[in-house]
């Protein structure tokens, strides 16, 4: 990836030959919108997620975003005595330089001496260090400074002149946000002492489904979430013993009651188990009501697939406070403080974003943004990050608050669309695609979603629902696997998801699905190392092998796999099964595999070609690829179209080779 700019490189195998590069004959071988509106920072709700209980209100009601109380903690700079009254202001990060010497909470003091009439600047707010762009990296380093972001309020038509002063590198609009739950009309569903409350949607209008039949219907679960940990496979992995222990996952969301928590007056009576610990450290686990309990939602389906993990509530929404990206940043930045501290936490789930390009075009299309950045600062630390695609995928079913921005190319915005997070799409429990689930190319990556997870299933509502329900189940899937490899990174996680997901829409990765549905169990298998098992040609030119009967302990008897062969090599599918190739009698390219992970074996198959010898390597995405020296001398490769799927045809790299090698690069 290309450092501080929130670019990622795609890894590739290389082939090292010892060869004379010439042309070889090839032998005979077997869309912008306009007229949408930013939601207003001075008007009230609309950030509040739709899945929590309490009142609501009607449609008409919900125009914008809340306004943060912030006067206590403003200091208005500028001519003094300037009345600010009547004064329309924006809410701004400023990123300032300050000495590396000095801490972060320096930049208060720097930025309380910019000398901007009216701008206003947020003391309360903690300054957040900001990884620099490449474009300001060198001259800070050169000048022995730091960049650091902090918070304040200016009048628009200003903050050129906020920009021009020396110590400003540059100002961004702290953006609004709003959580992916889905929103649709429906009666309350009973839950105990609890009702779901009266969603609504404001967009029903049916449209083309991209993989027929799509689910439109969000109030209606198909399941529950024991259903859901059945499907995925989760509960396999229970059985092996890994049930989420020693893992926490970070919520990041609108706030959790936790128990044990001093619950706040006038919040649900609901108590989410396993919260220990979070952001803001005086009061994290105390509400969840801004945001429709929909923080409570999360937590609870992660549970759901990990009920041993430990929740961290990370709360960047609240009552009283408005939900914009400077407290995602502080939050994060919490996150990777803890990280570098204790190792926890693990993983961060992200079921939030913005429903359009023109809530900020800057966060949306700009990966140099500094919450972005501060994302890739999070990856780097080693913690694990999932956002959720959006429900924004078109005109069947889209989220009434994302206007016309739906569809491929104008519905996945901003961080949850980074090329190095895992980006999750939503299908029901029967395989059905969600009308509403964002569509690739998202703007930061054209290779977006990277999977699907289940939503529209019972859990803490009647009904959770949204891609914000998909991403804390994946999370929790993403839990299990973290406990079995703890050194697993983002990059193995991503390819071993993809690589194993089941595919239902077009062959191979599409913009609506991504790889398709991810499959916990086959996942874990694919990580998993197990019994040691041993391949060799036999005294009869056959393929015998022996195996450890269990991890670490005694060995089978010899069994052969017939054929007639040379020169063996074994590898492992995404799956888990393992695949030997040889080449044959025929000096063509022969095949057998595993039908399942540690199971039996099916019958050879050839692959053609005239060869004489091979190297197997694994592209990024999970896909074997063959290499062989053919009957010209020339390099050769064959390759399977998907993981763990079918293979295509010969292909020449030319040259003329008599050694190789294959090696892959990082990413």
């Amino acid at each position: 990836m290309a450092e501080n700019e929130g670019e990622a490189a795609n890894g590739r195998a290389d082939v090292a030959a010892s060869a004379h590069q010439s042309d070889m004959p090839v032998p005979s071988m077997e869309p912008a919108p306009s007229g949408v509106q930013m939601p207003s920072l001075s008007s009230q709700a609309d950030a509040q997620g739709m899945e929590g209980t309490g009142d609501m209100g009607d449609a008409s009601s919900q125009g914008g975003m809340p306004h943060p109380d912030m006067e206590e903690g403003l200091t208005q700079r500028g001519t003094q005595g300037e009345s600010m009254e009547g004064i329309g202001l924006k809410r701004v990060l400023v990123e300032v330089r300050i000495p590396r010497s000095e801490n972060a909470s320096f930049a208060l003091e720097t930025a309380g001496q910019l000398n901007v009439p009216g701008f206003r600047l947020d003391s309360d707010y903690q300054p957040v260090p900001a990884t620099p762009t490449r474009e300001h990296a060198a001259q800070l380093r050169d000048a022995d400074e730091q960049a650091v972001l902090v918070r304040g309020e200016i009048e628009e038509s200003r903050i050129p002149e906020l920009e021009a002063q020396p110590d400003v590198i540059r100002v961004w609009l702290d953006t609004p946000i709003a959580p992916f739950s889905a929103e649709v009309e429906a009666p309350p569903i009973e839950l105990g002492e609890e009702e779901a409350p009266h969603l609504r949607q404001l967009n029903m209008a049916v449209g083309p489904c991209p993989i027929p039949p799509c689910d439109c219907q969000p109030s209606v679960a198909k399941g529950t979430i024991g259903d859901v940990a059945q499907y995925l496979g989760a509960d396999q992995i229970w059985a092996l013993g890994r049930r989420g222990l020693g893992i926490t996952v970070g919520v990041v969301d609108g706030g959790i009651t936790a128990d044990g928590r001093p619950v706040k007056p006038g919040e649900t009576s609901r108590r989410i188990p396993r919260v220990t610990g979070g952001w803001p450290t005086a009061d994290w686990g105390t509400e969840a009501s801004d945001w429709g309990e929909h923080g409570n939602m999360c937590s609870t389906d992660v549970l759901g697939m990990a009920p041993e993990a430990e929740i961290y509530d990370i709360r960047i929404a609240g009552v009283g406070t408005a939900a914009t990206i400077s407290n995602a940043l502080a939050g994060f930045q919490w996150a990777i403080d803890q990280h570098q501290a204790t190792g926890r936490p693990h993983i961060l789930s992200n079921s939030w974003g913005i429903f359009q390009e023109a809530w900020d075009p800057d966060y949306a299309t700009n990966p140099n943004h500094p919450f972005t950045r501060k994302v890739v600062e999070a990856l780097n630390e080693g913690i694990l990050i999932l956002f959720a695609a959006g429900n924004c995928g078109g005109a069947d079913c889209a989220d009434g608050r994302c206007g016309s921005d739906t569809g491929p190319g104008r519905d996945i915005w901003g961080s949850n669309g980074h090329p190095r997070v895992m980006t999750v799409g939503a299908v029901n429990i029967n395989e059905q695609f969600i009308g509403y689930s964002s569509r690739g190319p998202a703007a930061l990556d054209p290779n977006k979603p990277d999977f699907c997870s289940i939503s529209h299933f019972q859990g803490y509502f009647g009904s959770d629902s949204g891609t914000s329900a998909a991403t804390p189940i994946a999370a929790g899937v993403v839990a299990l696997l973290k406990q079995s490899n703890p050194s697993i990174s983002q990059e193995q996680l991503k390819i071993a998801l993809r690589g194993t997901a089941r595919d239902i829409g077009p062959a191979g990765w599409d913009q609506h699905t991504g790889a398709g549905i991810l499959r916990g169990a086959a996942a874990y298998n694919s990580l998993s190392l197990g019994r040691l098992e041993v391949f060799a040609r036999g005294g009869d030119h056959s393929l015998w092998h022996i195996w450890q009967t269990a991890p670490n302990d005694g060995w089978s008897s010899w069994a052969s796999l017939g054929g007639w062969i040379d020169a063996p090599t074994v590898t492992r599918n995404t799956d888990g099964r393992l695949e030997a190739f040889v080449i044959g009698a025929n000096n063509a390219l022969w095949h057998i595999w595993q039908t399942t992970p540690g199971g039996g074996w099916s019958s050879w198959a050839s692959l053609g070609g005239w060869i004489d010898m091979t190297e197997v390597g694994q592209n990024a995405d999970g896909r074997l690829e063959v290499f062989a020296c053919g009957g010209n001398g020339g390099l050769w490769h064959i390759w399977q179209t998907t993981p763990g799927g079918g293979w295509s045809s010969w292909a020449s790299l030319g040259g003329w080779i008599d050694q190789m090698a294959v090696g892959a690069n990082v990413s």
